[in-house]
C-alpha cells in the first residue's frame, strides 16, 4: 500500500527521478512551470507534506527528521533508490537534511530560498504565527505570508499568480501548518551540512525577507564546492524569475545528475 502522502509522479518512466519539495503552506502547483520543462528529461515527483494538499495530518509537531522519513517512505514504496532533489524554503531545508543523511540516494541538490538556521527573533516569529493559526485559523496568515513571497511590483503585474498563491496557502490545514511550522522553527542545518557530498546549487532572492541571502554565508562556508545564484526575486524565486530559475536548475541537473 502506498503511503498516505499525496503525490504526482509524471514524465518518462525510464528517466532519472527528480523530487520537487514545496515551501510550507504550498502545494505541488507551485512547480507547474518548472515541471513542463523538467519532465522532458526526468520522472518528476511532487508531493504534499502532512496536513498540506490531500495529505492528512499525522502528528501535532513535525521535525525535519520526521518530514524526511515521510518522503523516504514514499520513495521506498515507489521503488525509487536514487534521485535528484529541488526544494524551496522548507523544501530546501529538507533537501540539505536528506543530502547529509542519505548520501547514497541524493545525486544532486538544488536548495532555494531557505533559512539555514533560526535565531531567537525568528523562532519567536514562528511561535507567533503558530499561535495565530491555532486561535484564528490559516486565513489569519494568508495575506502576510503571500505579501512576503513575491515583491509588490511582481504581484501587481501578475495578479493571477498572486491569487493562486493566496488560494494555495488558504487551502493548507491549520494542523498541518502548525506541525510543519514547528519543523521550520527548530531547524538548524549547521549540525549536518558538513556531511553533504553531492553537487549543490544554492539559489537566493535579492528581495527575500523570509530567507535573507546574507544568511547563506554559513552554507557557502560549509559547502565550498557549491554553486551560488542570486535572482532578482522575493521568496518564490521559481515563480518570480521563472525562466531564469528553470534554466539554471535544468543546466545544473544536466551537468550533475
Amino acid at each position: 500500500m502506498i503511503t498516505n502522502s499525496a503525490f504526482v509522479f509524471e514524465g518518462r518512466k525510464d528517466a532519472p527521478v527528480l523530487v520537487l519539495a514545496n515551501s510550507l503552506a504550498a502545494a505541488p502547483e507551485m512547480w507547474d512551470a518548472q515541471v513542463e520543462v523538467l519532465k522532458q528529461s526526468y520522472r518528476v515527483l511532487r508531493y504534499s507534506y502532512q496536513g498540506h494538499g490531500d495529505t492528512p495530518s499525522n502528528q501535532e509537531l513535525a521535525s525535519i527528521e520526521s518530514l524526511g522519513a515521510d518522503l523516504v517512505e514514499l520513495l521506498d514504496q515507489l521503488q525509487v533508490q536514487q534521485f535528484s532533489f529541488v526544494g524551496l524554503s522548507l523544501g530546501g531545508m529538507l533537501g540539505l537534511y536528506l543530502a547529509a543523511k542519505f548520501p547514497a540516494r541524493v545525486k544532486a541538490l538544488v536548495a532555494t530560498n531557505f533559512r539555514p538556521f533560526q535565531i531567537e527573533v525568528t523562532q519567536g516569529q514562528w511561535n507567533d504565527r503558530i499561535a495565530m493559526v491555532k486561535e484564528k485559523g490559516v486565513a489569519a496568515i494568508v495575506d502576510g505570508t503571500a505579501d512576503r513571497w513575491l515583491t509588490e511590483g511582481f504581484r501587481k503585474a501578475n495578479p493571477a499568480a498572486d491569487q493562486m498563491i493566496r488560494q494555495m496557502i488558504a487551502r493548507t490545514s491549520a494542523k498541518g501548518f502548525m506541525a510543519c511550522a514547528g519543523a521550520v522553527r527548530d531547524y538548524d542545518a549547521r549540525k549536518f551540512m558538513s556531511e553533504i557530498t553531492c553537487p549543490v546549487l544554492i539559489i537566493g532572492g535579492t528581495h527575500d525577507m523570509a530567507a535573507p541571502v546574507a544568511e547563506f554565508a554559513c552554507v557557502r562556508e560549509a559547502l565550498k564546492g557549491a554553486t551560488y545564484l542570486e535572482l532578482n526575486a522575493a521568496h518564490l524565486a521559481n515563480i518570480e524569475c521563472e525562466s531564469q530559475y528553470t534554466e539554471a536548475v535544468s543546466q545544473f541537473l544536466k551537468a550533475n545528475s
